[in-house]
């Protein structure tokens, strides 16, 4: 089950990124087998299967670098996650990642904590996002198509500026010691 919805116009140029995002968690599996999935390792780690996404739709990318950040007080060296740009737009990107239960999605709250730090990680002319990727788990048994369903509908009632989503039936029974089992991943932009 997979899906991408972008509200914002001035995300559409992310497409190509979004929709071979998917690709790479694909690719991560055919070579590291379905007891190991890339969204298990936090937000640098999805940031870096974002980046190469990014590459793959003809965009450019670059990760961990420094930027200006904006305070009251002025200007300061600071970090930036991702930057993602086409020859025409631009976007820098704070990240965060929250491992939610599956019934128990609310997100608003991180969702709006990663969107305010991305306000400090570029000038204001530029187009910043809090990037907030989602790592549902269920305890005890793998989650059914009907829960997962239920889970990409409560991911679409989010203030996200765009969704994408992406639980492979491959990773469907993947889970840790303590049984707790990670179906997929989502990401949501919300624009700073």
């Amino acid at each position: 089950m997979q899906g991408l919805i972008i509200n914002n116009p001035h995300l559409e140029f992310l497409r190509p990124a979004l929709e071979r995002w998917v690709d790479c968690i694909d690719r991560f599996n055919q070579l590291q087998g379905d007891n190991e999935a890339p969204y298990w390792h936090g937000s640098a780690a999805n940031v870096g299967m974002l980046a190469a996404a990014a590459w793959q739709g003809e965009l450019v990318a670059l990760q961990q670098y420094t930027s200006k950040k904006q305070r009251d007080e002025g200007e300061r060296e600071g970090r930036c996650d991702l930057s993602i740009s086409s020859a025409d737009e631009s976007i820098h990107l704070h990240a965060g990642q929250r491992w939610p239960r599956i019934a128990r999605l609310d997100l608003a709250g991180a969702l709006q904590e990663i969107a305010t730090g991305a306000k400090q990680i570029a000038y204001p002319s530029q187009l910043k996002a809090g990037a907030l990727f989602v790592t549902p788990f269920k305890a005890g048994q793998h989650a059914s198509p009907e829960e997962l369903q239920d889970l990409v509908d409560d991911l679409q009632k989010h203030t996200a500026c765009a969704i994408a989503w992406y639980f492979p039936y491959a990773y469907r029974k993947l889970h840790n010691d303590l049984g707790q089992y990670f179906p997929g991943v989502a990401l949501l932009l919300k624009q700073a």
